[in-house]
Parts: structure tokens; sequence; C-alpha cells
């Protein structure tokens, strides 16, 4: 796969309302980790992971239902936690998985929580990357009292979608773009990783990206924490303003036994920023789940 530095296979799988789900597959060690999408994201960006895990586990991830490679859903709505739970038990049920770790980044932080939740016997181990736990707007909202206006924008962000598509897709300079990144304390430091992130992330559709995002501020498994009775690594980036370190100290905090690894430069994006040192804090992580 370009950009991947091992042998990823590419599979599709049905979800149970119909939606197609293109899913990658990388390794045959005897450890199982399924890696939960983060918001757009195109499975490039777990790229640090599949290289460093693929000789000791079998690691797979997936495209998010009207992303990249996996086909929109059938309802244009159909975009609400339930429904990426769904389509990571279709490609749990495709690959034969019965035990495995659990986690991802960002958004899959939110997923992997909430599956533990439904079907907590089937997870080994829950890895947690810069995500919240719940309602996934608060820690970018100024205010609390901002909220409806918040949402009244993002609802009408999305009936101005195809345009923003256009500029997206045809318009964005990758230099430009990274560069206000950097510049605005979003971004550590470029990649040639990074600018091949965001070449692909382009192209997604807004509408569709705006709905999950209203979707997720819906959710919370704030409530559930407490009964997390797994190993759990928890990382955040300590520049971080999408998810800031205090989400994940609270986090934490809320899982008994749990561990907190802090990249102090890290922003949202460390999974590639700071892929090496990431990966490095996790390998001990799953090594000890055989001891």
């Amino acid at each position: 796969m370009d950009g991947i530095d091992v042998p990823v296979t590419e599979k599709t799988v049905l979800s149970s309302d119909g939606t197609e789900i293109a899913y990658y597959v990388a390794g045959h060690g005897p450890c199982a980790w399924i890696l939960a999408p983060a918001m757009g994201a195109p499975v490039l960006s777990m790229k640090h992971i599949f290289e460093r895990f693929h000789r000791d586990c079998t690691v797979v991830c997936w495209d998010m239902r009207g992303f990249h490679r996996s086909g929109p859903p059938p309802n244009p709505e159909a975009y609400a936690v339930d429904d990426h739970l769904a389509d990571l038990a279709a490609v749990r049920d495709a690959e034969g998985l019965s035990s495995f770790v659990l986690g991802g980044w960002s958004m899959g932080v939110q997923l992997s929580l909430e599956y533990y939740h439904r079907h907590r016997s089937d997870v080994r181990a829950l890895v947690l990357i810069n995500g919240p736990y719940e309602r996934a707007l608060d820690a970018v909202m100024p205010a609390p009292w901002l909220e409806p206006a918040v949402l009244f924008t993002i609802g009408l962000a999305r009936h101005l979608s195809p345009a923003m598509n256009l500029v997206s897709r045809r318009l964005l300079n990758l230099t430009m773009v990274t560069h206000a990144l950097e510049v605005g304390g979003l971004l550590a430091q470029r990649s040639d990783h990074f600018v091949a992130l965001l070449d692909q992330f382009r192209q997604v559709d807004w509408g569709r990206y705006l709905t999950v995002m209203g979707k997720l501020h819906e959710h919370s498994s704030a409530a559930h924490l407490g009964e997390v009775a797994v190993p759990t690594l928890v990382t955040a980036g300590g520049r971080d303003r999408m998810t800031p370190v205090a989400i994940a100290e609270r986090l934490h905090r809320a899982i008994g036994g749990s561990e907190l690894f802090v990249i102090p430069e890290g922003t949202h994006y460390t999974p590639i920023e700071f892929g090496e040192a990431l990966v490095e804090r996790i390998e001990p992580f799953l090594r000890a789940l055989g001891e």
C-alpha cells in the first residue's frame, strides 16, 4: 500500500445495513489488534502502527463508512456511533476475531470505549490514542453556552458542503495548509507523511464529515468508564488543542489501573508527528499482555 512500507491486504465486507466497508489487514501474529479509525482519516494515518506491529500482531483497520474506499450508507444520516460499531462488528466477524486488542486515534477512542461497554468479553486491552470519551466538540468550544450556535453553524455548513468539497479538492494548497497549521500551533512539525495524509484527507465529503461530527457530539462513554477492567493505555499530546491533555488525564483517572503516556510536543496529530515515540511506548504495553 502506498506510504505504508509493509504488506497490507485490502478487503471488503458488508455492514449490517448493506454499507460496503473497505478494511485492511497487515501481519498474521497471534495478538490481534483492531484499530478504530479517526474521523475521516485514511488508513495511512496508522502507518507507524502497521509497520511496527505487523510481525507480532494481526493489525486490522477500516475506512469509515462514506470515506475513502468505503461506500456511503443507504441512509445518509447513518453515521452515529451505533453505525460505526456495526461496521467494526462486520470487520471482526469477517476476520473471525473473538479476542483482540481494541483502540484507535481520536474518534477511535469513543468507538473503542462504547464497543467495550457492549462486548467486554471480546476485548483483551484498550489503546486509546489522543481522543475524547464524550461530546467531541466540547474541547474546541469556546464556552458551553455557545453550543447551540456551534451546532447551527455545523448544520449550515453541511448545506454548503458541495462548495467546500470543490475548494478542498481542487483549490487547497497543501504547503499553505501545513504552514498555517504549524503557525497556528495545530501541527508540531511538517513531514512527507503528514502532507501525503492531508492530500488524501482533502478528498473527503464535507457533508458526511460534518454529519459524523454532529453525531459524535451526541455520544458519551463517561458513565461506563468505571466498568473498564482490562489493561488500558491512554496517550495524549501536550499541545493537543482538539483533545487536550486534561481530557486524557480525566480518562486515565476514571479507568482504574490505566497507564497515561504524554508526548509533550505532540498535537492532535501525534500518531503522525511522533509515530516512532508512540509505538515505542505501545510495544511494551502489548508485550506485557502475553506475560
